[in-house]
């Protein structure tokens, strides 16, 4: 198989397609970089546009350098599955994966060797995009801030996370003998993908933390019924109103907190991962952990309930480090990865090739 992983790559390298992609890496982080120093300089008067010195706060400069270094996470998707089923699928349909088993190399390695192939494209790519993503940052005076080094780990957990993927577009690509089809169904589930991640991330709120906001929110509002200043209707109805159950979603929590804990689909709103150019002014604060206490205190505040910030922070389920989330999600990511790529090589061993 060693010998099949030397000539992936000596084709790969000689890939136009592959190389124009590349080139994107380089290109757009600097760019989208470069945009944003100057959206963020820009001022409007009565005399027209002109752009003034960078004045952003240190919190500002660490999310803007987040959102620009993670950005290839939604980038980087429909390019993989172009790539990966176009150059698997030419070979398919060429006859030269038959050709490869006809010499004497075994299915196996012929699928392992595009499959761990593709897989260091996939992360090629993201490594450029991240580097000149940081070059970008710094050229332009936004950062780059790296929050002492963690934000590597997060970047590593990205980059394990579409790796799912590029199993999956491998798997496709194998499937079948028209490259059409990969072509298709890859683009149709990344669309497709962004949808129920967007559904599933509505419902990541654990179980636990919706206990402990209901349970405080009860008291913060009996406190208010005991100093005079709410009624025991109007009470009881608030608390009626949220509930723990109504406060996760209601019923569609059991359907999309269990997809949420069993995938990757929950990992853009995880990890504050706005699509492309997501990010616009405004007054931006970077979290070091997943934490829904600011969430919280503003949906009771909307109901005129004032909650203690500090001791809603520290109850059960409200906050959850990154560390334990990376931990969480490259372990789901190692599960899934071994699974597509068992399924792809069980469909790719029972298709008739002759």
């Amino acid at each position: 198989m060693f010998k099949l992983l030397r000539f992936e790559f000596r084709r790969i390298r000689s890939n136009l397609f592959f190389w124009l992609l590349t080139l994107y890496c380089v290109v757009w982080p600097v760019f989208v970089a470069t945009f944003y120093r100057l959206l963020f300089s820009l001022n409007v008067d009565e005399n027209g546009f002109s752009f003034g010195p960078l004045n952003l706060t240190g919190d500002e400069k660490k999310y803007i350098s987040w959102i620009i270094l993670s950005a290839f996470f939604a980038e980087m998707p429909k390019f993989m599955a172009l790539f990966t089923c176009l150059y698997i699928g030419k070979d398919q349909s060429d006859g030269f994966v038959r050709n490869k088993v006809i010499s004497g190399h075994s299915r196996l390695s012929v699928f392992m060797s595009n499959n761990i192939a593709q897989s260091l494209v996939t992360v090629f790519w993201c490594v450029v995009y991240i580097c000149f993503a940081m070059l970008g940052l710094l050229i332009n005076g936004l950062g780059p801030m790296l929050n002492g080094g963690g934000v590597f780990a997060r970047l590593g957990t990205a980059i394990a996370v579409l790796l799912v993927l590029s199993a999956l577009f491998t798997s496709v690509a194998f499937a079948f003998r028209n490259r059409a089809v990969p072509v298709v169904l890859s683009i149709l589930f990344t669309m497709v993908t962004s949808g129920v991640c967007m559904a599933t991330g509505m419902f990541a709120l654990p179980k636990a933390a919706s206990d402990s906001y209901a349970k405080h929110f009860s008291e913060r509002v009996e406190l208010n019924v005991e100093q005079g200043y709410m009624s025991r209707e109007a009470a009881d109805k608030l608390i009626k109103a949220n509930t723990a159950d109504k406060i996760r979603g209601g019923k569609a929590w059991y359907i999309f907190h269990p997809v949420y804990q069993a995938t990757n689909a929950g990992f853009q709103k995880d990890y504050q991962m706005p699509n492309g150019l997501g990010l616009t002014s405004g007054e931006f604060v970077y979290n070091d952990k997943i934490d829904y206490t600011d969430d919280m205190v503003l949906t009771a505040l909307a109901q005129e309930v004032l909650l203690d910030k500090e001791t809603l922070s520290k109850m059960d389920g409200i906050s959850t480090s990154y560390a334990t989330k990376n931990l969480e999600y490259v372990v789901k990511s190692v599960i899934w990865y071994a699974v597509l790529t068992g399924a792809g090589f069980i469909l790719f061993k029972r298709r008739d090739l002759f």
